[in-house]
C-alpha cells in the first residue's frame, strides 16, 4: 500500500501544475481554468458517497486499484491530445470529469483500508508514515512538473502522471489485493443513513467538516486557480509555481511526521482550529504580492499545518468511528469538507477580475485566519458550537427510523 500511495501522491503532485498550464495554454482563460477544476472536483464529490458504499461492501484494495486505473486512463488521454495538438477546451473538460469520477472512489477506500492493515495503537504513526511518504513524493513532483511543463509542455506532464498512476495500480494489486471488506451487505439509502448517524454522533467530526467546507471554498480553491496565473505573471512561470507547490509538500512532510510522534489530542476540533491561521500563510503571501522566496517560505509553513492536521484528523476519525461504517463516514466528511471547493473554483476567476487577485486572496486569508483564531480561543463561541451540536443530534433523532422519531412516524403513515 505504501508504494501505491507514494505513486499516487507523486501523480497528484503533477496534476494541479500540469492541468493548470494545459488549460491556460489551450484557452488563455483563468475563468475557464476555474471551470475545469470545478468540474473535476464536482464529479469527484458526486461519486464520493458511492465510493464510501463500495469500500464498505467490496475489497477496499480492489476499489483503490480501479480508481487508479481510471485516473491513468484520463491522464493518458490528455497526454495524447496535448502531444498531438488536438486538445480543446471541451476535451479538457471531459477528461477532467473522467478523472474526477475515478478519484471519487479513492479517498474513502484509502482512509478505511489503513485500520484493516494496522493495529489501532499504531494508527497515528502509520498515518504519518503513509501520508509523509506520499508528501515526500509530492515535494519532488510539483517542481519536476514545472520543469517538464516549461521544457516540453503539459502533454509530457500528463504522460508522466499516467505512468505514475499505472505503477501505483500495479503495486497495490500485487501488495494487498486479497484484503477482505469489513462487511458485504451495504446497500441503498439505509446504508448511507447509518453512516450519517455515526457522522453526526461525533461533534468534533462534523464541526471540522464544516470548517473545511468554508476553508476549501475561500482559500484552497482560490489559491489553486489564481496561484498559477500570478506565478506566470509575476514570479517566473510554471517553474516558480512548481517550487511553491513543492514547498507545500515539504512542509507537509514535516507536519505529518511531527504529528505522528505526539499523542492524538482529546479535543481534535480545537487543536485543528489552532492550525487554521497557519494554513492561510501561502494565500496571504500571494495576496500581498510577496517575492518568490517569501511565498515559498509561507507555502512551507502552510504545508506544516496541513500535514499535521491531516494526521491528527485521520487518526481521530479512524479511532472514533466503527470499522464497518468507516468508509461511509469518510465519504460524508469528504463531500462536506470539500463541497465548497467547486464553488470556489468557479467563482475565483470572476471575483478576482472584479476586485483584483491580490485583494481577493488577502481578504480570504485574513477572514479564515480570524475565524480559526476566534474559535480556538473564544470560549463563548465554543459554547455556541455545543448548542448547535445538541440541536443537530435532536434533529437526527427525529428523522432516525431506528429511533422511531415523530418525523419518521409521520412519513411512514404517508407511505414515505
Amino acid at each position: 500500500m505504501l508504494a501505491a500511495l507514494i505513486a499516487s501522491g507523486a501523480a497528484d503532485g503533477f496534476g494541479p501544475v500540469t492541468l493548470s498550464f494545459a488549460v491556460l495554454r489551450v484557452t488563455g482563460s483563468v475563468s475557464r481554468l476555474g471551470l475545469v477544476l470545478a468540474t473535476q472536483a464536482t464529479v469527484a464529490l458526486a461519486l464520493t458517497l458511492a465510493g464510501g458504499l463500495a469500500a464498505d461492501r467490496f475489497p477496499r484494495a480492489r476499489v483503490l486499484t480501479i480508481s487508479l486505473a481510471g485516473r491513468t486512463t484520463a491522464a493518458a488521454l490528455l497526454a495524447a491530445a496535448l502531444l498531438t495538438g488536438t486538445a480543446s477546451f471541451p476535451l479538457l473538460l471531459a477528461a477532467a470529469a473522467g478523472y474526477g469520477c475515478a478519484d471519487g472512489f479513492f479517498g474513502p477506500a484509502s482512509t478505511a483500508l489503513v485500520p484493516d492493515l494496522v493495529p489501532r495503537e499504531r494508527l497515528a504513526p502509520a498515518n504519518a508514515l503513509l501520508g509523509g511518504s506520499a508528501s515526500v513524493a509530492a515535494i519532488v513532483a510539483p517542481a519536476l512538473a514545472g520543469v517538464v511543463v516549461a521544457a516540453f509542455g503539459p502533454g509530457a506532464g500528463f504522460a508522466v502522471q499516467a505512468v505514475l498512476l499505472a505503477a501505483g495500480a500495479v503495486s497495490l494489486r500485487a501488495g494487498v489485493a486479497g484484503t477482505a471488506p469489513v462487511m458485504r451487505e451495504v446497500r441503498g439509502r439505509g446504508a448511507l443513513r447509518t453512516g450519517w448517524g455515526e457522522f453526526v454522533r461525533i461533534r468534533w467530526l462534523w464541526l471540522l467538516t464544516g470548517q473545511w467546507l468554508v476553508f476549501s471554498m475561500l482559500t484552497v480553491a482560490p489559491v489553486t486557480v489564481l496561484g498559477p496565473a500570478l506565478a506566470q505573471r509575476y514570479l517566473g512561470g510554471a517553474a516558480a509555481w512548481g517550487v511553491i507547490s513543492a514547498c507545500v509538500g515539504l512542509g507537509s512532510v514535516g507536519g505529518r511526521f511531527g504529528a505522528g510522534r505526539v499523542r492524538p489530542p482529546t479535543r481534535p476540533g480545537v487543536a485543528i482550529a489552532c492550525l487554521l491561521p497557519v494554513m492561510t500563510a501561502e494565500a496571504l503571501a500571494l495576496g500581498l504580492g510577496a517575492p518568490l522566496p517569501v511565498v515559498a517560505a509561507a507555502a512551507a509553513l502552510t504545508g506544516v499545518a496541513l500535514g499535521a492536521q491531516a494526521v491528527l484528523f485521520q487518526t481521530a476519525m479512524q479511532t472514533s468511528v466503527r470499522p464497518d461504517v468507516l468508509a461511509r463516514v469518510a465519504a460524508i466528511d469528504l463531500v462536506g469538507s470539500e463541497g465548497g471547493q467547486p464553488v470556489g473554483y468557479a467563482l475565483a476567476g470572476p471575483l478576482a477580475a472584479a476586485v483584483g487577485a491580490h485583494a481577493f486572496l488577502t481578504a480570504s486569508a485574513t477572514l479564515m485566519a480570524l475565524a480559526g483564531t476566534a474559535f480556538a480561543f473564544l470560549p463563548t463561541l465554543r459554547a455556541r458550537v455545543d448548542e448547535s451540536s445538541s440541536l443537530l443530534l435532536r434533529v437526527q433523532r427525529l428523522i432516525d427510523p431506528e429511533k422511531r422519531g415523530p418525523v419518521w412516524g409521520l412519513l411512514h403513515q404517508r407511505g414515505a
